[in-house]
């Protein structure tokens, strides 16, 4: 049996790992944004960690809050394993754990910029990119590229 403490420890040590700001490489004429694998795998961790404090629980109400935070922790590692915005040539991609949505330059109707979130809405399409965990250089960057696209 795995002692409630353990369990813990690996929660707090994937939750720090999964923090962080994503990457950001410059592709040709574009941008690509996804986070490091640490960051999925400090998330993954941390629902290990969940799933093993579910196991050493007796009180039900225990095991059920181990359990809710542990899916979401392994959500929130696949979403960041498979995370990634993409602006090229073509259009604005973004992908994450719902799948993947892309709107083409010349579909573009309007681009809503808030703290936080990036909103570029097309024929039909939303591409809403997620912009709290970057470091303002990489916000810039994306809202430069998107600008520069419209432009051409």
């Amino acid at each position: 049996m795995v002692p409630a403490g353990v369990a813990l420890v690996l929660v707090a040590g994937g939750g720090l790992l999964s923090m962080g700001p994503p990457r950001l490489t410059a592709v040709n004429a574009g941008l690509e944004i996804e986070y490091p694998w640490p960051r999925a795998a400090g998330a993954a961790l941390a629902a290990v960690g969940g799933f093993l404090f579910v196991v050493a629980q007796k009180s039900f109400w225990a095991r059920l809050a181990g359990s809710v935070f542990a899916t979401t922790a392994l959500a929130a590692a696949i979403h960041l394993g498979v995370y990634r915005i993409q602006a090229d040539d073509q259009g604005l991609l973004a992908r994450g754990l719902l799948g993947s949505t892309r709107v083409a330059w010349r579909e573009v109707k309007t681009v809503n910029a808030s703290p936080g979130l990036l909103q570029v809405t097309g024929s039909g399409t939303v591409v809403k990119v997620d912009t709290t965990d970057y470091r303002p250089e990489q916000r810039a960057a994306l809202d430069r590229t998107v600008a520069r696209r419209l432009r051409e």
